[in-house]
């Protein structure tokens, strides 16, 4: 065993519990499950899911999204209807929106059908984006691997037994808080940023990794030596604020425990996510997939921990 790597060794492992589950009579679960994940657009993890038998349908992976969605081309498609008369508030980074709930029977993913899940319908827009997203109310039921090297999603079961595979890889504590005094919540990791610990939301449906200005301006970048001067452009101005000035910064060293990336470009912004997660008050930073979308990644999300893996192996 000691020529495997510790994904070799999550593999075998994984194939002697389904061998198990088959010998042992008829199973109440279907885990572990797997299915490929992908890269699209501006780096952004995807993956296929089925509604009501039908799809598949592109997902986005996003912790940062309180709920499922689809969009209307999806719902109209499958002819689902409103579930309730109210709209549903959803959180995510790009806006607090209103969103039609629809309750399928079914949402699949890696064979693992989840019944009674209601989800979000938003708008469609112009783009030939992805069909829906796969937020935290479906990611926080499993614990979820993303084995980066063979572009794997696997969900495995919640617990010590699936948290036991992956101790000897660099682990942060994850901390879920509420959004807004509600019962939604979010993940989020102390981050070391030039050596300053700062609150950060680990959101894998960023592309980028973002500060707001007070924590910029503890890293010596100040907010009014850019005032009118960098106002975000038209096409991102609903993700980083419409009057606040946002700045790339570059250079930056970002660390987790047992893992450090230098020269890493951060954007400084008094975003408006800060604001809907309770943190525009304080030095904040939300953690996305230009940090992250490299490694493999474990998240324990019963357990609190966000374990780190090995990067992608790439070339010849």
């Amino acid at each position: 065993m000691r020529g495997l790597s510790r994904l070799a060794c999550l593999s075998i492992a994984l194939q002697a519990i389904a061998l198990w589950a088959m010998a042992s009579g008829p199973a109440l679960a279907t885990l572990p499950a797997e299915q490929p994940y992908r890269i699209a657009s501006y780096g952004r993890l995807v993956t296929d899911v089925f509604i009501n038998g039908q799809g598949p349908f592109s997902f986005l992976i996003d912790t940062a999204s309180s709920r499922s969605l689809i969009f209307e081309h999806v719902r109209a498609r499958l002819g689902l209807v409103p579930s309730q008369p109210e709209h549903l508030i959803v959180y995510g980074i790009n806006d607090v929106s209103n969103a039609i709930p629809v309750r399928p029977d079914a949402l699949s993913i890696a064979g693992e059908a989840i019944h009674g899940l209601t989800l979000g319908v938003l708008p469609d827009d112009a783009s030939a984006g992805p069909d829906g997203v796969l937020g935290v109310d479906v990611l926080a039921r499993y614990f979820v691997v993303l084995d980066r090297t063979a572009m794997k999603l696997r969900l495995l079961p919640p617990g010590a037994d699936s948290a036991g595979l992956f101790q000897d890889w660099p682990q942060a504590q994850l901390t879920p808080l509420p959004v807004k005094n509600l019962s939604i919540r979010f993940w989020y990791l102390k981050t070391s940023f030039n050596d300053h610990n700062f609150t950060s939301l680990l959101d894998l449906g960023a592309s980028f990794t973002l500060i707001n200005w007070s924590a910029a301006e503890v890293l010596g970048v100040h907010k009014r030596d850019y005032l009118a001067k960098a106002l975000p452009p038209d096409d991102l101005r609903d993700v980083l604020g419409k009057t606040s000035p946002a700045v790339r910064v570059d250079g930056v060293t970002v660390r987790l425990p047992g893992k450090r990336w230098d020269n890493h470009p951060v954007v400084a912004s008094d975003a408006p996510v800060f604001s809907y997660f309770n943190t525009d008050d304080r030095p904040a930073a939300i953690v996305g997939l230009s940090l992250l979308g490299g490694d493999s990644l474990a998240i324990d999300f019963a357990g609190g921990r966000l374990f780190i893996g090995p990067e992608a192996r790439t070339g010849g």
